[in-house]
């Protein structure tokens, strides 16, 4: 039998990307312009909260626009998912409304092969939202956080910047007046203990600068013009301080770096994984809570990112009914699991920063789950 006499609902198909690139007309648009709507409207909620914050203070006014623009990236978090979980609904309606679905079922089309650029696409989002949340937002936290300071805080950023840091594994903390992480900082305090928490020696200097080695790790610090303090304790343990030396130079070879000092000492919503990798890898953790709460951020933040195509397959898979009542009833519920997905996330985060649930449990099953469910649903209703 030849290839003519074979009717078409019975010859093998191939990738039907001219329907894909069809598909994808229909659910690029609604996309760009939900990105734009929702962003224009978070935009103005941050204007409208804000911009009295601003007034009596003279404010330059490209500093204004500049702090409004570093809370864009901030908001596209959490404006990529719902806008992606608008559009599929958006495209799915409109291709039910023009019968469009019913002729690709009957056409023996599978309907998640159909929308395959739709997926990509959302991958894509997924990858960007990951790229925003690691290089971009803790950028623009610290913007923003600089403008506070000098602002609307009365805490001028480029002035003193005080910072404490403890290194439990080698029993040893520093305190800097104004630390300064690529230059010298200025007053610096470095105590050492014994393994019984108390103190071993005192060493205090007007300045402290890190000179790296020829791999920017092996390096030593040099303290200029300070003073190093020995304690000796008592029979009763009572502490006794002698001077030990007076130094106009003094070079110490320490395994802290002011880039460690740098990371661990920010806040947590400033990290990226790759600081809380190198934070989690060093050591100087002094307790498994904060290793835990480490851990659980960390498996969050390389999952959160997949809420974009979560909203996709809802979206696509609740509003493939019959009926305006049906849709709109498939469109509620999708919002509704996007919603309850946000809200368990962050319920599990919150278990495991206090040790009830394992990291990954609470900073990445959530998610999983979510997704799995939503590839279920769309599986059962293509």
């Amino acid at each position: 039998m030849s290839l003519e006499t074979i009717p078409n609902n019975f010859r093998s198909r191939g990738f039907p990307a001219r329907l894909c690139r069809h598909l994808f007309g229909e659910f690029i648009f609604p996309l760009l312009c939900a990105l734009l709507a929702f962003s224009v409207l978070f935009l103005l909620n941050d204007v409208f909260d804000d911009l009295p914050d601003f007034s009596g203070n003279q404010v330059p006014f490209h500093l204004i626009v500049w702090y409004f623009l570093c809370k864009l990236p901030l908001n596209l978090l959490n404006v990529v998912p719902m806008s992606t979980l608008l559009a599929t609904s958006f495209m799915t309606v409109l291709l039910g409304k023009n019968n469009e679905l019913c002729a690709m079922r009957s056409a023996g089309l599978s309907l998640a092969v159909c929308t395959a650029y739709v997926w990509l696409t959302a991958l894509v989002l997924c990858l960007a939202v990951w790229f925003l949340g690691e290089k971009v937002v803790p950028r623009c936290q610290q913007e923003l956080q600089a403008v506070q300071n000098q602002w609307l805080e009365d805490k001028p950023a480029n002035k003193q910047r005080q910072l404490l840091f403890h290194n439990y594994t080698g029993r040893r903390s520093w305190f800097f007046q104004d630390f300064q992480p690529q230059g010298r900082s200025a007053a610096v305090v470095l105590r050492q203990y014994h393994p019984d928490g108390r103190t071993e020696w005192v060493l205090t200097a007007e300045r402290a600068e890190w000179q790296p080695g020829q791999d920017d790790k092996d390096g030593t610090w040099e303290f200029q013009r300070g003073q190093l303090y020995n304690y000796k304790y008592s029979e009763h343990g009572i502490p006794k301080r002698e001077l030990t030396e007076n130094f106009a130079v003094r070079k110490q070879t320490l395994p802290e770096t002011p880039s460690d000092i740098g990371e661990q000492s920010k806040d947590l919503e400033m990290l990226t994984m790759g600081e809380i990798r190198r934070i989690l890898a060093s050591g100087s953790l002094n307790s498994e809570k904060n290793r835990n709460m480490l851990s659980v951020l960390f498996w969050h933040r390389l999952s959160f990112p997949l809420a974009s195509l979560i909203g996709a397959l809802f979206g696509f898979a609740l509003t493939i009914v019959e009926g305006r009542a049906g849709v709109m009833r498939g469109f509620a519920s999708a919002v509704g699991l996007l919603v309850l997905f946000y809200v368990v996330s962050q319920f599990t985060l919150v278990l495991g920063k206090n040790s009830y649930l394992p990291p990954f449990a609470a900073g990445a099953l959530p998610e999983l789950l979510f997704l799995g469910a939503g590839i279920f649903l769309v599986y059962k209703r293509q």
